[in-house]
């Protein structure tokens, strides 16, 4: 009884104390919201980070691609594989002075036989392969859209397209690049002619030496 009576007598105070813990419990995430050039890291890799903002990019990129393919959400763990795989391949190949330009990917395009290009919706109805002229008739209507009168629904379809392609080009870009760095290292693995030669001269002839 002793006890209520207590903290009946401490009640205002206690109410002020209550307050005060809410008030800045909700003042801490109200300056997180307003502080968004703070962006948290999400990793690093080879020394440079990576921020959540982009990615989450990233993912929402996943997210698209993956509409178009399997119909269910992307996994945020295979995002952050690809990323960790591609900047790796980057990081090595710029060492080695790799490159892959625009005209190498615009002759991937052309050919439209890379595996990329046959999972986009970019295929001819009757064939069912890729076809780059429904991929540039695409791009110029897209570019043209900021003049055109169309919906919502649409504008967001054809908006989840670009994003799409920009995915697989970026993607054909990492491939390409990945094909130029294992060419390169297998063929360091393997001899060349005049190693060859050598090695089979010492394994075949004898000399007489006296010291």
């Amino acid at each position: 009884m002793a006890t209520l009576q207590n903290i009946r007598s401490k009640g205002p105070l206690l109410v002020i104390v209550i307050g005060l813990a809410l008030f800045a419990f909700i003042a801490g995430d109200m300056w997180k919201v307003l502080q968004p050039h703070q962006s948290q890291e999400v990793g690093e890799i080879n020394g440079e980070s990576l921020s959540a903002q982009d990615y989450q990019k990233m993912v929402e990129e996943y997210n698209e691609v993956v509409k178009f393919t399997r119909g269910n959400a992307a996994i945020s763990d295979e995002a952050w594989r690809s990323y960790v795989n591609n900047k790796l391949i980057e990081t090595e190949a710029e060492k080695l002075g790799l490159k892959v330009t625009k005209a190498e990917i615009q002759s991937i395009i052309d050919e439209g036989k890379h595996p990329l290009l046959q999972q986009t919706p970019f295929r001819n109805p009757q064939t069912g392969a890729f076809d780059k002229d429904m991929l540039k008739k695409f791009l110029v209507e897209y570019a043209k859209l900021g003049n055109m009168q169309i919906s919502a629904d649409y504008a967001e379809y054809y908006s989840s397209m670009y994003k799409f392609w920009t995915f697989i080009e970026k993607n054909l870009i990492q491939s390409r690049l990945l094909e130029k760095y294992q060419a390169l290292v297998t063929k360091s693995i393997f001899s060349n002619p005049v190693e060859a030669k050598s090695t089979f001269e010492g394994r075949n002839e004898q000399v007489d030496l006296l010291l």
